[in-house]
């Protein structure tokens, strides 16, 4: 994709352009990241995530997983997948960081974890249970999804974000570059949804 080779390309000439090199690890991984903003009669009730990963990560997990090679996981492969090649994400909060009028919400746990197989792409979702009471005025909540570590490079897919059950909710959002939370030695941004919702009058 575009975006993801200019990042890459700016890496490598702020590498060239340095006095120094930095031993920085390269990311090893992409993933194509969207939000759906699930709305239940109260408010937000959370976000349902979705990951596809890029070819070469992919390749490797369908080999490992896909024991039938049947170009699909069956409940049972999925239960591997889960408990082998994503469960461990819960100590870095499932790359997920989210704050709600300014304070941090911590992601403690997710739900409706699949895996799947599409068109040679590993597809994962899942669900992040965030409850927000929606009121007559406007709410904030931002949510930026990355690794500091920066094993693992993800970025917004196009038209990042959808939305479940909205039609009784005001929203608006933006998609922009948080300079606040830089990671990595201060060289990367994550890009944080920020949305605003509130309940619709009348």
């Amino acid at each position: 994709m575009g975006y993801r080779k200019i990042f890459l390309i700016g890496i490598i000439l702020f590498t060239i352009s340095s006095n120094t090199v930095p031993s920085w690890p390269h990311p090893h991984v992409f993933v194509d990241s969207t939000v759906t903003i699930v709305f239940d009669e109260k408010g937000i009730a959370g976000f349902e995530i979705r990951w596809a990963f890029d070819e070469m990560f992919s390749s490797m997990i369908i080999l490992d997983f896909d024991t039938n090679g049947n170009s699909r996981f069956e409940s049972s492969e999925v239960e591997n997948v889960k408990s082998d090649a994503f469960s461990n994400l819960r100590k870095f909060d499932y790359f997920t960081h989210i704050k709600i009028n300014g304070t941090p919400f911590k992601v403690k746990y997710v739900t409706d974890f699949s895996a799947k197989i599409i068109d040679g792409t590993l597809v994962y979702r899942f669900f992040i249970p965030c409850h927000i009471q929606a009121a007559e005025i406007f709410r904030e909540v931002a949510v930026s999804i990355y690794d500091h570590t920066f094993y693992s490079s993800v970025f917004l897919a196009e038209n990042p974000v959808t939305y479940r059950n909205r039609k009784f909710y005001d929203i608006e959002y933006r998609i922009e570059k948080n300079t606040d939370e830089a990671y990595y030695y201060g060289q990367v941004y994550p890009d944080t949804i920020t949305l605003r919702f509130k309940r619709k009058n009348g």
